[in-house]
């Protein structure tokens, strides 16, 4: 018993690491295996392409309530989901700065001849941005809750955020390995966004303003631009963007996210977020601090501040 107790608990009441982030992957895969297909009989099978990312959201989101008021004794604010992280200020930072940092290399690529617009069958235009919309936010805010929500608090509690920010992008690169397109640079550039992922909820203090930003990346690509996201296609009605320079430098089949230029276009838009939030929190009008990691086990765990 002993030993049992000094595999499973750091002291007495809070249980290691390893197994608080190994029980939340499980009830999250039942939740999903179980209770997702029990939610889907209630939909026609036409009607899943629009609702299963949804359905698969609600189960990471009780997989990450459970594993907080289990292990934590907190509520949403212990993945920095609290109320504040939903204010209109992180969110709206959040969404520019994923939009902007894909956006801007899209558009130096456009105008070198790296990228280029061609014609594409009409469509409708409004089913496929709510499509989009229903698919892509969804699953953003089911990635960010999987990687950068309770794992990266507890890692971050427990071993610091650069520790936390560094297991989860790449975990975050190697759950990419099956999409369609894949490249060694690809995922490489996946795992540069899971940092600059990280580093938006780090600065804004909020995971809702980093699924913001993850969102408005994957939104901006695939409605704005008509172009793959990772490598899976969208509906293009009317036009669709093409790859017609090097695949390292624009992307190729993954789409643009998967060249060098996207990883310049996340480094200079991390570096205005930072520079923006640093200046607007010491005015005094961000909602609350940047980083704060408490996280409760039966009793006090590591508490840590950074101001990034």
């Amino acid at each position: 018993m002993a030993f049992l107790d000094r595999v499973v608990y750091t002291r007495p009441n809070l249980v290691r690491p390893g197994w608080r982030i190994l029980v939340f992957v499980l009830v999250g895969l039942a939740a999903s295996n179980v209770g997702v297909p029990l939610l889907a009989m209630a939909f026609p099978a036409a009607a899943m392409v629009w609702v299963r990312p949804t359905l698969e959201c609600v189960a990471v989101l009780v997989a990450t309530r459970f594993a907080l008021m289990t292990f934590e004794r907190q509520g949403w604010e212990g993945v920095a989901l609290g109320r504040s992280a939903w204010t209109f200020l992180p969110l709206f930072a959040g969404a520019a700065a994923g939009a902007l940092a894909i956006a801007l290399p899209i558009g130096l690529l456009v105008s070198t001849g790296d990228l280029r617009f061609v014609a594409a069958p009409v469509g409708s235009v409004p089913r496929a941005l709510l499509l989009s919309v229903a698919v892509l936010a969804p699953a953003a805010l089911t990635e960010e809750l999987l990687l950068r929500g309770y794992p990266f608090a507890v890692l971050s509690a427990r071993w610091g955020w650069p520790v936390a920010t560094g297991v989860t992008s790449i975990v975050f690169g190697l759950l990419h390995l099956g999409n369609p397109g894949v490249t060694p640079l690809a995922i490489a550039n996946v795992i540069s966004a899971g940092l600059f992922l990280a580093g938006v909820r780090l600065v804004t203090g909020s995971l809702a303003a980093a699924w913001a930003a993850h969102f408005a990346w994957n939104w901006t690509m695939s409605a704005g631009f008509h172009t793959a996201v990772s490598g899976l296609p969208f509906e293009t009605p009317g036009y669709r963007l093409v790859d017609s320079g090097p695949d390292w430098l624009s992307g190729g089949a993954w789409g643009p996210e998967g060249g060098a230029v996207a990883v310049v276009g996340m480094i200079g838009t991390f570096a205005g977020l930072s520079w923006a939030a640093g200046r607007t929190r010491r005015a005094g009008q961000w909602p609350g601090a940047p980083v704060t990691v408490s996280m409760h086990a039966g009793g006090r765990d590591d508490h840590q501040e950074h101001d990034t």
